[in-house]
């Protein structure tokens, strides 16, 4: 193996991985909605913009003010 396979080799990896990770990322980001919500961990969450449950309003009515 020469330095140029080596280098094709090892973008190809990290290419791979990287849609992976994406592809990861994405369908974590479908799934986590207001019924996966635990331990009021509103300043975090990534459906605190449209979420209507108690705690999530009491978060954002306390962060406008």
């Amino acid at each position: 193996m020469d330095r140029r396979e080596f280098l094709r080799n090892g973008a190809r990896t990290l290419i791979v991985a990287g849609l992976g990770i994406m592809s990861g990322v994405l369908v974590y980001r479908k799934y986590t909605t207001e019924s996966t919500c635990e331990d009021n961990m509103c300043k975090d969450c990534s459906s605190l913009k449209s979420c209507k449950l108690p705690e999530g309003v009491n978060y954002k009515n306390k962060v406008s003010r």
